[in-house]
This record gives C-alpha cells, sequence and structure tokens, in this order.
C-alpha cells in the first residue's frame, strides 16, 4: 500500500527549476532510497513531503490525504506524522540525551508518560548508558542515533533521512545502516532515504528511485535498477560498467569490439543502442572471441579489476590474479544489457 504519492509536482526556487512534473510512490512499512548526483532534487522531495515547502504545481499526497497542492500547504508540517533526520544533525549542544528528548515530545506528554518514552527511545538506539551525556561527548556513530531517537520519539509514520551518514567513516557507515534497517523493522516505519551513495542504496533499500534534473529515470528494487537499467545514465550511476554503442541486429549488437550476444533486453531490429556490460559479467579464459590489452589494474582486496581496452572500446574485469599492465587478455561476455542510445 502506498503512503507517500506526489503528483505531477512542479517547484523551483526563485527561476530555477529542481522538480519538473515529478511523479512518485513510496510504499507503506518499506525503504525507498532517493538516488542521485547532486542537484537532481532529492533534499526538495524531503522538504516537500515534510511541508517545508509547497510545490508550485501537482499536489503532495500522505496516507490519502491531500497535505499541500498548487503552492498551498494544507496540513502543517507538525500534523502529518513525519520526522526528518537532516545530515548534520542539529543536535543541541547544550542539552544531555534526556533532555534532548524529552524537549521533543512537549508540554503534550507529561509524569511517567514523558519517561516511558524517553526510556523506551534510548534504549531502542542503545543509548540506556549516556542519558546525561551531551552530543560533544558523543562519539559520532552515538550522536547519530541519537538524532535517530529524537526523530522516533514522536512515533512518526515516515521517517525522512536526508544523507544522515554522509559523515560518518565507511565502516561506521555499515553499522548505522543495519542499525536503521533495524529500527525500521522493529517499529514498522516508512522511510526515504537521501543519498548519493551506491553502496547504501543496495544495501539499505527495499526500492530505489533514480533521480535526475529533476526528474525520476527509474524506480524498483535496487537490484532490478543494477541489472536492468533502463537508461545509460542509471546503469553507469549505479555502478561500474562499460557503455559501448551499437546498432542491434537479429538478438545480436554490431559493436566497435565486434559482435556481442547473450544480450538481455532485445531492441527494435537496426536500432541504436547502447550496450551495459558490468565487471562481473567478463571472463577472462584462455582462448575467446574477444581480446584487449590491459590498461589498468585496481586491487579490490580479494580480487583485482582489470581496464581492458581495444579499438575504440574499454571496459572492466573482475580477475583473481593481477594482470600486469600491456599484457593481452582473451574473454567472453557472460551477460550485457541494450538501453536507449
Amino acid at each position: 500500500m502506498e503512503l507517500i504519492r506526489l503528483e505531477a509536482v512542479d517547484f523551483a526556487y526563485g527561476r530555477t527549476p529542481v522538480i519538473r512534473e515529478l511523479n512518485f510512490e513510496a510504499r507503506e512499512n518499506e525503504v525507498t532510497v532517493l538516488v542521485g548526483p547532486s542537484g537532481s532534487g532529492k533534499s526538495t522531495v524531503l522538504r516537500l513531503i515534510a511541508g517545508f515547502e509547497a510545490p508550485q504545481r501537482g499536489c503532495v499526497i500522505l496516507d490519502g490525504e491531500v497535505v499541500a497542492e498548487h503552492g498551498r500547504i494544507v496540513w502543517a508540517p507538525e500534523t502529518r506524522g513525519v520526522s526528518v533526520v537532516f545530515q548534520d544533525l542539529a543536535l543541541w549542544p547544550h542539552m544531555s540525551v534526556r533532555e534532548t528528548l524529552a524537549f521533543v515530545l512537549g508540554r503534550g506528554v507529561g509524569g511517567d508518560e514523558r519517561r516511558r518514552r524517553v526510556d523506551e527511545a534510548s534504549y531502542i538506539v542503545g543509548l540506556e548508558r549516556h542519558m546525561d551525556t551531551r552530543p560533544a561527548q558523543l562519539s559520532g556513530g552515538e550522536r547519530q542515533r541519537l538524532a535517530l531517537a529524537r526523530a522516533i520519539i514522536t512515533r512518526p509514520r515516515i521517517l525522512l533521512m536526508d544523507e544522515p551518514l554522509a559523515n560518518l567513516d565507511p565502516p561506521l557507515r555499515l553499522v548505522m545502516l543495519d542499525e536503521i534497517r533495524k529500527l525500521q523493522q522493529q517499529l514498522g516505519l516508512t522511510i526515504l532515504y537521501v543519498t548519493h551513495n551506491q553502496s547504501e542504496t543496495f544495501v539499505l533499500g527495499d526500492r530505489a528511485a533514480v533521480l535526475r534534473d529533476g526528474g525520476i529515470e527509474q524506480v524498483g528494487p535496487p537490484r532490478e535498477l543494477y541489472e536492468r537499467p533502463r537508461t545509460a545514465f542509471v546503469a553507469s550511476f549505479l555502478g561500474r560498467c562499460a557503455l559501448l554503442p551499437g546498432v542491434f541486429r537479429d538478438g545480436w549488437v554490431e559493436s566497435p569490439m565486434g559482435a556481442i550476444g547473450g544480450i538481455d533486453r532485445a531492441a527494435e531490429d537496426g536500432s541504436d543502442v547502447s550496450v551495459v556490460i558490468r565487471p562481473e559479467d567478463v571472463y577472462i579464459v584462455d582462448y575467446a572471441p574477444f581480446s584487449g590489452r590491459v590498461e589498468r589494474v585496481g586491487c579490490l582486496g580479494g580480487s583485482f579489476e582489470a581496464e581492458i581496452t581495444g579499438p575504440g572500446w574499454r571496459l572492466w574485469a573482475l580477475v583473481r590474479s593481477e594482470p600486469k599492465p600491456g599484457s593481452l587478455l582473451h574473454f567472453v561476455i557472460k551477460k550485457a544489457v541494450t538501453v536507449r542510445a
């Protein structure tokens, strides 16, 4: 069931358009990741849903209710059942964990109920031993947990997260991604998570929406977007790939490298296409129809990534043994996908 829907939304800051004819849905009790380059409109989508901005055209619908439309905010932010975690966290430096959480509840919740909900939120995020600690005395991960506790203590239906892990180092980021997923499952939250990080998209998202210039290129499960992109932009944004121009003919693509088979998506005969080839779909063998010279080699830990080139083309392959730059490698292509040229 959809909980969030944007219909034909336009939004601009002054004369600069940011969102154009955007149609978007997010389902209840799922994590939907908005991914795209800087300036693609990701954070603006969150601001529209939270109620910080109103669309100039179109409408924002939450749980079947129009909350903003055509330049008008119908439901104020505090009435929408939405909480936001920002990139800079915006924690109050003079307040302890306990004081922060109690302050968020406001005067409407008092006495035993206030204490119970403060204790509950701090326990859920693992801060029960830091109740009298201020943000400056917390680690990066603990500050992140405090921001999460502050967001969930009001028991929202929707949690909006705007690149909340961007300032954490990679190992801690992975830990926090697991924590966010556990939190979502435990509380039954609907999360809309903004990032430009591909790994966060795959680890966290039930569904992903790739944004470009204020519009959506493709929506679906992250693995589907990776394996079956509809456009060259989606293919290249979600991971390393080669994009070779070609013409589709009778199940094959005529490319600068030669005829490529194993095409996972057909096109009209004679149409111009781009062929997407992922490194894991390039197999190095002793004898094969394709060959090229090793241009560069990068270490990935347990394997190597070799950049292979030939006349008018280049691609990447994952290999177990480190090849020497300049050496000749023979390979086959296990799978390729065509996208619009």
